[in-house]
């Protein structure tokens, strides 16, 4: 049987909990990847399914993992069935994708992190046409983010895949409004802007092509 080119190591760490050591086994650098986290239950009803997405397309400054590198997410502990005895959680890998657009796992959750990408290039369009399409100098700064927050929140009935967003497009994009809050809005929506735009091509410019 050939070897799986992405491997994760479910391991407990210096306190306790789990972790999840992803390792990179392919000369392409891996750019995303989907995990189900399992943590023991508190009661004998199972946990609901937890999912954890990482996408490098999604994070600024955010880089694809080279080969034979690995990267270590944290998973935590179930406490409520052992009396002062914690159980680490462990994971169980669903999905990779490769910056050449090549993808490994399960092709039902391989489907979710570009439903992922689709839906958050959604989010940032919706910022970018909000903050393009007035007239800045005459709209006051608290129109423009309830604005933004209202067609944000209208674009959640497209969520389809059953994780966290990689990147939360309404936080990044209310503090980036309130970063410079002593520069005017104008300049500060014109920063917002260029910041979302490279966030943009830099989803747009990732493999497997999203149009």
């Amino acid at each position: 049987m050939a070897q799986a080119p992405v491997t994760l190591e479910s391991r407990v760490d210096s306190r306790g909990g789990g972790e999840a050591v992803i390792t990179n086994l392919k000369a392409v650098p891996l750019t995303a990847y989907l995990i189900q986290v399992f943590l023991e239950p508190c009661s004998p009803a199972p946990r609901p399914a937890v999912f954890r997405a990482a996408d490098a397309a999604l994070t600024p400054g955010g880089e694809p993992l080279p080969q034979f590198r690995s990267r270590t997410e944290p998973l935590g502990a179930a406490y409520c069935n052992k009396d002062g005895v914690s159980v680490p959680a462990r994971a169980e890998l669903k999905a990779a994708i490769y910056q050449d657009g090549a993808s490994f796992g399960e092709p039902q959750w391989v489907s979710s992190l570009l439903d992922s990408r689709r839906f958050q290039l959604e989010q940032l369009e919706i910022v970018l046409n909000g903050l393009k399409a007035r007239d800045a100098g005459s709209v006051p700064r608290q129109v423009l983010t309830a604005d933004l927050e209202e067609g944000l929140a209208a674009s959640q009935e497209k969520k389809t895949f059953p994780f966290p967003c990689v990147l939360d497009v309404r936080e990044l994009a209310l503090e980036d409004l309130k970063a410079g809050a002593e520069a005017s809005l104008p300049d500060q929506i014109a920063r917002t802007i260029k910041l979302f735009e490279r966030v943009r091509n830099k989803l747009l410019d990732a493999r497997p092509s999203l149009r």
